[in-house]
């Protein structure tokens, strides 16, 4: 990374440390498809200790364990439940569709939390005499859309205890779950307690290259070792040099997400109030700062005049635009950042 830009777009830019560089080298090197590379073997045994899940299966993107999770519950026609700006939803290219042959059904969220009277009601709706068949309910921790905003335990209970009703499995989109644990002082256990299935993603605020792991059922992960295949990723080279990253990761980097929490608090008081611009401070929990322009720039006009400057941001719309903390961000970074938008809001 160019240490004159600022880059805000995402935590999914972070590079590995020197202690994960050092990993990978020493990684003795195996083919993920014999089953027995040591290093895939080790992550994926200490996922089903953090979680708390029967397995675990370690794969190249947290979108394709999401998918893994969908094609190994749905049955092709049945009814998904989702939050309306939920990241599978949006930003997974609609596949929940393309590939699995379901059928979204949104609600929209506060917060990106759906009321669970509002679960119950997409559950038991009938027209006619149809009522979908609802295969599988997924939520969302941290929340991307809605700022990385955290799924509270006592939420996510209330709307597994509706799922539990009408016996329907819970899948937890846990790209930034590792967030939600620091902001919260909880271990994942804890934040998984009676959901069904897991995607945990290992780079983003974690910096490992790469690789993401879908932790649920014994019967769920052996479906999706077949699945791997269907989309032709069971087969890594070198797998295990990830996953010792990955290992690392899981190690050392939870005090980093801390910062970068602090530092997303910092960005967010320091743009609150500038014209031009809407900012809920409440929703800035953990490292995603969520911005509204209302003033004579738009989301776009603004990004690309911050490009000019060396800072780099993601426009979620129009409207929206989206700043992220990681590590390779600092203190001076942050105030760097205030002090441009200051300046080009007030111009």
């Amino acid at each position: 990374m160019s240490r004159n830009m600022i880059d805000l777009r995402s935590d999914a830019v972070t590079q590995p440390t020197d202690a994960m560089w050092e990993a990978m080298r020493a990684a003795p090197p195996h083919w993920s498809a014999g089953g027995d590379d040591p290093s895939v073997l080790a992550l994926e045994a200490r996922a089903v200790a953090l979680t708390g899940m029967e397995s675990a299966l370690f794969v190249p993107t947290g979108t394709m364990a999401n998918l893994l999770a969908l094609m190994g519950t749905v049955e092709r026609g049945a009814q998904v439940i989702l939050e309306e700006s939920s990241h599978i939803l949006w930003s997974e290219e609609w596949s929940l569709s393309y590939i699995c042959g379901a059928h979204p059904r949104p609600i929209a969220g506060t917060a990106g939390v759906i009321d669970p009277d509002a679960l119950r009601h997409a559950l038991r709706e009938r027209r006619f005499s149809h009522r979908p068949q609802t295969a599988l309910i997924c939520l969302e921790n941290t929340h991307n859309a809605a700022g990385g905003t955290v799924l509270r335990p006592e939420q996510q209970a209330a709307l597994v205890a509706v799922a539990r009703e009408y016996g329907v499995p819970v899948h937890v989109d846990g790209a930034r779950l590792f967030n939600a644990q620091v902001a919260l002082g909880m271990s994942l256990r804890e934040l998984l307690m009676g959901v069904d299935s897991v995607a945990l993603s290992l780079s983003k605020g974690l910096s490992a290259p790469g690789g993401a792991l879908l932790c649920g059922s014994a019967a769920l992960i052996e479906r999706s070792r077949i699945n791997l295949k269907r989309l032709g990723a069971h087969s890594l080279t070198n797998a295990g040099i990830q996953a010792a990253a990955g290992l690392v990761a899981l190690d050392t980097m939870l005090p980093q997400l801390r910062e970068d929490h602090r530092r997303a608090r910092l960005l967010a008081e320091g743009l609150a109030g500038l014209p031009g611009l809407a900012l809920d401070l409440e929703r800035v929990q953990t490292n995603v700062v969520m911005v509204r322009l209302t003033g004579r720039l738009n989301a776009v006009q603004l990004a690309e005049q911050l490009a000019q400057r060396g800072i780099r941001t993601v426009t979620y719309s129009d409207e929206m635009l989206r700043l992220v903390l990681h590590r390779h961000i600092d203190d001076a970074m942050v105030a760097q950042t205030i002090a441009v938008c200051t300046e080009l809001l007030n111009a």
